[in-house]
């Protein structure tokens, strides 16, 4: 605590008066509150009570102590180890001592009232004998003050901590961005304690070093000295356990990792303190002074304070800018949602002779299933359906291109094992080793009622005539895996009701909560039961058994289906 401090700093002058007043009105007794250099700080007679007894007073001063000289007794009001001041009294002749003042002092002294009358009478009776009572109760008196200034003193230091707090806390609160809340926080704390300079360093993901984040008033040769590793900064390790470390020498303490930077920079000592969230170090806060300064307790819990605040705005700040850029990403996949939407064909092509439908139903926004009609005029349709590894925009983004590559090589190439040839070269030389394509094309011919196809690694399409299931397995491997594997195709002649069905895994894949498979086995089954139905009813009752099979489980792949079915 700083030497200027008072006692009229903690307790006005007309409260120690009052205090003074009824004490010489309670023990009959002369008292003086000084200050550390014994200057009164009070008069020594206000009290008209105390006035009608200057006789017994005047009596007093002739009172001799076992040394045969005056001895008045003189306690000191000492407020955190600081002598703010004293009081002194002297015994005067004894007088009755009245219920309602003792009263009025112990509610003063916030003391019991019990207390303070023993005491007094004691000072009354024994004080021409014995010094015991009189010294006791002095310094009952002087501790009682003392107190009261300790409560104010905590008050006022509460007060300018919350004060200082609700600043910083609006100051960050008005911040846009994590930098400018970092960049706030060090200024912030600079000016609240005083100091030449702050800085603010956050940990990085490893948790293994310091990376700066904010200075305040330091030069950009000391910030770009080196980095902070934990191994080789005791300041900082031990400040990431929760404790405030004091350096008093910066240049000469052992746990300073650039000492001679500290020397040149012109700083001596530092405070430092974790910034904790959720009982975790997110990073470290210091501040640095110009002269060698021995920091109060209460600009340590100041410290410790804003550091607790600080913490929690730099996570929210983090926590806001992560919500923007998922925003901004979100729109991103909302868009490319969109456009893969518009990948979809609208509607399914209507040709004499024949029921055409198609279904896609996606696992998330963006997926990998796709299937598409190419339209060869009134002569037939290239029919393609697909399956991408993977989910999200990677998936998006190669059904896209072999979307792409079909239609290119359909449009030019009339042979369909040459179409998927070079499909395949193309896709294998733009993805990596764990990218590939499922895919079925087939081309249907309406005059004549013929399917050209290739399978290539995708779930064979199923062909259901009189009552029985024919699987169409000709083809190759997954598409994007080997650029010199070589398809070939089948072509298969349509009979009136055949109905040709082709999916993609996400139907048979999925799963109820017991982790049981719809399978094909079911898949057969139910297909057989709807067979009888219009094309997109077919799809829609396959859709629907499978979603009664799964009940409230979540899906976790796309479904994708089209059926051609012979009418005619």
């Amino acid at each position: 605590m700083p030497t200027t401090t008072r006692l009229t700093d903690y307790i006005d002058s007309a409260t120690l008066q009052d205090i003074q007043d009824a004490l010489a009105s309670v023990a009959n007794v002369k008292a003086t509150i000084l200050d550390p250099d014994g200057r009164p700080l009070t008069q020594t007679t206000v009290s008209k009570r105390f006035e009608t007894r200057s006789a017994a007073i005047a009596a007093a001063r002739d009172w001799k102590g076992d040394s045969g000289l005056e001895e008045p007794f003189t306690a000191p009001i000492i407020v955190s180890n600081v002598r703010l001041g004293s009081i002194v009294i002297e015994p005067a002749k004894s007088a009755p001592m009245r219920a309602a003042l003792v009263r009025e002092l112990a509610e003063k002294l916030n003391l019991p009232a019990a207390q303070v009358r023993t005491l007094a009478e004691a000072i009354n009776q024994e004080t021409l004998h014995r010094k015991t009572a009189g010294v006791q109760f002095l310094y009952l008196l002087a501790n009682a003050i003392a107190r009261l200034c300790e409560q104010e003193m905590q008050l006022r230091r509460r007060i300018a901590e919350l004060t200082t707090l609700f600043n910083i806390s609006t100051m960050l609160t008005d911040a846009r961005g994590l930098q400018q809340t970092l960049d706030r926080i060090t200024s912030a704390v600079a000016r609240a304690l005083g100091v030449k300079a702050c800085s603010l360093r956050l940990l990085d993901e490893h948790r293994q070093e310091l990376i700066i984040k904010s200075v305040f008033n330091l030069s950009d040769a000391y910030v770009q000295k080196g980095p902070i590793v934990l191994s080789k900064s005791g300041v900082d390790r031990e400040a990431l356990t929760g404790k405030v470390v004091y350096v008093a020498e910066m240049a000469t303490d052992k746990r300073i990792a650039y000492p001679e930077d500290t020397r040149r920079e012109g700083i001596v000592s530092v405070l430092c303190a974790a910034l904790m969230y959720k009982g975790q170090p997110i990073g470290v806060l210091r501040v640095y002074t110009a002269e060698k300064k021995e920091f109060s307790d209460f600009e340590v819990q100041l410290l410790q304070s804003i550091a607790s605040q600080a913490a929690i705005a730099i996570e929210n700040a983090r926590l806001q800018q992560e919500a923007l850029e998922k925003e901004r990403l979100q729109r991103q996949v909302q868009i490319a949602a969109e456009v893969q939407r518009r990948m979809i064909p609208a509607e399914a092509p209507r040709a004499f002779g024949f029921d055409i439908a198609g279904l896609y139903v996606p696992c998330f926004e963006l997926g990998g299933d796709f299937y598409d009609f190419i339209r060869f005029g009134e002569s037939g349709v290239g029919i393609t359906v697909g399956d991408v590894v993977g989910k999200g925009l990677p998936a998006s983004l190669l059904m896209a291109s072999v979307r792409a590559a079909i239609r290119a090589y359909a449009s030019d190439i009339y042979d369909l094992d040459e179409i998927m040839n070079r499909v395949n070269r193309a896709i294998t030389a733009d993805t990596r080793s764990n990218e590939f394509v499922t895919l079925w094309y087939g081309t249907l011919d309406y005059a004549r009622r013929l399917v050209t196809y290739c399978t290539a690694g995708h779930e064979p399409p199923l062909l259901i005539r009189g009552g029985e299931i024919h699987e169409l397995t000709v083809g190759g491997m997954v598409i994007g895996v080997d650029a010199s594997e070589r398809y070939s195709k089948q072509v298969v002649q349509l009979e009136k009701g055949d109905v040709l069905f082709v999916y993609t895994d996400g139907l048979t894949d999925a799963m109820n909560f017991a982790g049981e498979k719809f399978g094909k086995q079911r898949m057969r089954a139910a297909l057989l039961g709807h067979v009888h139905l219009p094309a997109e009813q077919i799809g829609r009752q396959m859709i629907w058994e499978s979603r009664r099979f799964v009940g409230l489980s979540r899906r976790i792949d796309d479904t994708t289906l089209v059926i051609v079915k012979v009418t005619d």
